[in-house]
């Protein structure tokens, strides 16, 4: 890459004559130096404004994106749903495309993008193609998956869950629609991977559930497990991906399980600060 990163142009694709919609490209990251590099070549002219907002990295990270002519925007981790909504108002513009550094921008998502007129009161959801190493995983958990990304930061905006954070109406009835094309997203390296993040995922989910006043009861603690195995393993066709779709459904039901086993034991929750969740 160059040393300015825009280039010296306006940064934003033209297709047919369509002036496209300003809006702004926000990539939260911690210790992603083996991922951003094919993040940021994914969204490299789509937008004049990326706003990469760090949170705590100790690897190359920083440097690498400092390198390419990009800002770091330095910040504690607050939870998901609160750094994202942290990041989000360092935005140049009201109208934002919100990325992990270990997702990329597939072209014709990008092209969808540069010719889309948004509409007032509407957000705009995207297919996540889901990764297992360099296998795309079709059935199962990761299949069918659907997030809102795309969004008017005055009318929408992620709500401050501790994890799995939702994009939220401001006001008014929700109205979402789907964009053409893909956002890439290497989920894991591994099995291994994944169980390390769902085992680093666990203790929050638990506190959230705490704040809300959730009991572990004995029914949940046996049969959710169960539950979450056979909903990704059977009803979400994990099956057809052989021997990867029985062990994500299996890493699911632990994680259930997991999760009940800290909320039961509360004194395992410790108060959540920037060191205590990796960013996935």
């Amino acid at each position: 890459m160059s040393s300015s990163f825009y280039g010296g142009g306006s940064g934003a694709r033209r297709k047919r004559g369509i002036m496209p919609t300003k809006f702004s490209i926000i990539i939260i990251c911690k210790n992603a130096a083996d991922t951003i590099d094919r993040t940021l070549q994914s969204v490299r002219g789509v937008s004049d404004d990326i706003v990469v907002y760090d949170s705590g990295s100790t690897d190359d990270t920083v440097r690498f994106v400092e390198g390419v002519g990009l800002p770091v925007h330095r910040g504690p981790w607050l939870g998901f749903g609160a750094t994202r909504r942290a990041a989000t108002e360092l935005a140049r513009y009201d109208w934002v495309f919100c990325l992990d550094a270990d997702e990329w921008m597939g072209v014709h998502l990008a092209d969808a993008l540069a010719e889309l007129t948004p509409r007032p009161g509407t957000a705009y959801s995207v297919r996540l193609a889901n990764f297992l190493g360099k296998r795309r995983i079709r059935w199962g958990g990761w299949g069918r998956d659907r997030r809102v990304r795309y969004f008017h930061r005055r009318e929408y905006n992620w709500n401050l869950a501790l994890i799995h954070e939702k994009v939220l109406p401001l006001g008014g009835t929700a109205r979402t629609q789907l964009l053409p094309g893909s956002l890439f997203h290497r989920t894991a390296r591994s099995v291994a991977d994944y169980r390390a993040k769902l085992r680093g995922y666990a203790p929050l989910v638990a506190e959230a559930y705490r704040r809300q006043g959730r009991k572990p009861t004995l029914f949940k603690q046996l049969l959710s497990p169960l539950a979450a195995f056979c909903k990704d393993y059977f009803l979400r066709l994990g099956l057809l991906e052989g021997v990867a779709g029985f062990q994500l459904a299996w890493a699911a039901a632990g994680y259930t399980w997991r999760k009940y086993q800290y909320l039961k034991q509360p004194a395992l929750l410790r108060p959540l600060s920037s060191q205590d969740s990796e960013l996935p």
